[in-house]
């Protein structure tokens, strides 16, 4: 990883972001665009300022979902180095979550481009097998191994049945560091939260649950980072606080817009 904070949010924002759900009723999932804006919450001195925006396009149907996320971010350390991290990633998971295609670049000043484009496929255990168009040598997946838009589909039918979602192992495309362990605790639903987003399509409304996503290292009982966020029925998450033990990040919702669907 070239900068690992600001990589792990764009990881995480890609593992709860990449493509909502369908509803409880069985309706078609839904294609958005979000605009977040990151800002700084709360630091023990690591960080000293950061800021950006990430914009994600989740687009459903036709086999599958299609998803697009493009962070840039500007940040400061204690030592007084300014940084700007520019993050994309772009994924194709298949219908029956068994395929996903990735392509993944970061750019941080003064290191240069890191690139990761390949394949994971796996099969009905979950099991499976990460190919690299470059020379890094495959990557095995564990049994019970899901990806992310397979991911989103857990957590909202947990929360629809009123239950937590235990440990998962989540592949969310990338390089080797891209497996993580998950786990959401799900609260009861609650009113509907205070969102400031431009919301033309009134995507913001119905039952909501505040949740909290657990990221875990692969040997360790305490989450290396964490979520709290609100998830709407339909799939659509509010404002999100990223956590980590050194700083918290804010990723405000500014704007949420639906898209059309198609190929």
């Amino acid at each position: 990883m070239i900068l690992r904070w600001t990589c792990g949010a764009a990881a995480i924002l890609a593992i709860v972001l990449a493509g909502n759900a369908a509803g409880k009723d069985k309706s078609p999932a839904l294609s958005t665009r979000e605009i977040y804006e990151i800002s700084l919450a709360r630091t023990s001195g690591y960080l000293l300022t950061a800021h950006g925006r990430t914009v994600i396009e989740a687009h459903s149907g036709c086999g599958g979902t299609h998803t697009v996320q493009r962070s840039l971010s500007d940040t400061t350390y204690k030592d007084g180095r300014p940084i700007r991290t520019d993050f994309i990633i772009d994924t194709r998971e298949s219908a029956d979550g068994r395929t996903l295609n990735f392509h993944v670049r970061n750019t941080q000043s003064g290191n240069g481009m890191e690139v990761h484009d390949g394949a994971a496929r796996l099969d009905s255990s979950g099991a499976g097998r990460v190919t690299f168009t470059s020379k890094e040598r495959p990557l095995v997946l564990p049994r019970g191994t899901v990806f992310p838009a397979a991911f989103a589909r857990a957590m909202l039918e947990a929360a629809f049945r009123g239950h937590d979602l235990q440990n998962h192992t989540v592949f969310q495309g990338g390089g080797r560091d891209a497996l993580v362990t998950a786990a959401v605790r799900i609260g009861s639903p609650v009113s509907r939260p205070r969102e400031l987003a431009r919301d033309p399509a009134g995507l913001l409304k119905g039952r909501v649950w505040p949740i909290l996503i657990s990221y875990f290292p692969e040997r360790g009982e305490l989450p290396a980072s964490e979520v709290a966020a609100h998830l709407y029925a339909n799939g659509v998450l509010g404002s999100l606080s990223l956590v980590y033990q050194q700083f918290t990040l804010r990723v405000k919702l500014v704007r949420v817009e639906r898209l059309r669907s198609g190929c």
